[in-house]
């Protein structure tokens, strides 16, 4: 995995895979836009076309991505949808 800032000032968490996908936060401010893009141009091109992201005050994304953290290195508390 790498991050990387582009040069509009967006962070991208890349994965290691060909062609690559990653993650994009979108800092706005205080709302951070969340999205998915991808390497391959058709995938690319598909994910613009739905321009679809998820939105957050960038605190609540600070907190919700401290709760992953704890869920990902097994401090599980319940969690369900």
């Amino acid at each position: 995995m790498k991050i990387k800032i582009d040069d509009i000032g967006r962070i991208h968490m890349i994965d290691d895979f060909h062609p690559y996908g990653s993650i994009i936060f979108d800092v706005m401010d205080e709302r951070i836009g969340v999205y998915q893009d991808s390497d391959d141009p058709e995938i690319r091109t598909a994910f613009e076309h739905i321009e679809e992201s998820a939105e957050f005050e960038k605190y609540e994304l600070i907190d919700g991505l401290k709760e992953v953290i704890e869920i990902l290195e097994g401090n599980y508390r319940e969690y369900t949808l």
